[in-house]
């Protein structure tokens, strides 16, 4: 009993230690916490796939899953992948620094339902534009100089999108539960966890300008996903949900955004067939006779944007 006694205060002052570091000490714990996370991970899953389905792994390097038994291999080592990326070093890192998980992430407290109505109707009104900024992104060209480059962006592009496809898989409605939960829910919070909870609140007390904390942790956001050709909306993307984060005190709106633009992609996925590229729900907004709804869309978000900073006045998080 002593031992257990002595062993629980020993990491108890480990803990109050960590909290008194500087700001690179801290640093440094962060980024070995997520890359030992993420080690484990990929460990932990190339087991579980070498169990699961041997052949997949080592001959196609899930690239070439054609069965619903490869499929379900792909999703059961995304979702390892996914938690130990994500989910596992932010509830530590935040163990760490803060007292309670709940208060250092932002989830004990949330805005009324209002605000969240409003955030729906807020991306409602941006999707034309984002469609069309979408469009832009992955038509941009880089000079010739950078054609290998370029190939190669273009074949991670590629290789993305099939992987995609592949976690997208399934007719029946349980799959389709499995896939929102998988490429819906499960980055809305993991993601929100670690970059709006512990990178964008750690960019913020390192640079003291949360404008500029928000930005660099987007283009952070954005730039892990490895997809030049959607690098432009993501950090958008990244930077709202900061913008949620910072102006409501709670993480919570933005883990429900993130999961309201995922889960459309997968619907949209549905009703476009099972393709990427044959959904009308994407293409809003990007052809010359839906310019008008992008003008409105924008208008009706500027609004809807001034209600949310209404919501929120004077309560930006420390």
């Amino acid at each position: 009993m002593e031992t257990v006694h002595l062993n629980f205060f020993t990491i108890m002052n480990i803990s109050n230690t960590i909290k008194e570091y500087n700001y690179y000490q801290k640093t440094a714990i962060i980024l070995f916490v997520i890359l030992a996370s993420m080690l484990i991970g990929q460990v932990l899953a190339g087991l579980v796939g070498m169990l699961v389905n041997l052949e997949l792994i080592i001959e196609s390097g899930l690239s070439e899953a054609k069965t619903t038994a490869d499929y379900n291999t792909v999703k059961l080592l995304q979702f390892i992948s996914a938690i130990f990326t994500f989910v596992v070093p932010a509830l530590i890192i935040a163990k760490l620094f803060g007292d309670k998980i709940s208060k250092y992430l932002y989830l004990n407290t949330s805005p009324k339902i209002s605000y969240y109505i409003f955030t729906i109707l807020f991306f409602f009104a941006i999707l034309p534009a984002m469609n069309i900024i979408i469009v832009w992104n992955s038509s941009l060209q880089l000079p010739e100089s950078l054609s290998g480059l370029e190939q190669s962006l273009m074949e991670m592009e590629e290789s993305g999108k099939k992987m995609t496809e592949i976690m997208l898989k399934g007719s029946s409605v349980g799959q389709l539960l499995i896939n929102l939960l998988l490429m819906a829910l499960l980055p809305a919070i993991g993601e929100e966890f670690l970059f709006r909870g512990i990178i964008q609140k750690h960019l913020i007390v390192w640079t003291k300008k949360p404008h500029l904390a928000i930005l660099l942790a987007g283009i952070i956001f954005s730039a892990v996903h490895f997809q030049f050709y959607g690098f432009i909306p993501r950090v958008i993307l990244g930077v709202l949900f900061g913008y949620l984060v910072y102006y409501s005190g709670s993480l919570w709106p933005a883990i429900f955004a993130h999961f309201f633009n995922n889960a459309m992609a997968v619907l949209s996925f549905k009703l476009g067939g099972d393709s990427l590229d044959a959904s009308e729900i994407d293409s809003f907004g990007t052809t010359s006779t839906d310019f008008y709804f992008v003008f409105i869309g924008l208008v009706f978000a500027y609004l809807i944007g001034k209600q949310l900073f209404k919501f929120s006045k004077n309560k930006p998080i420390k």
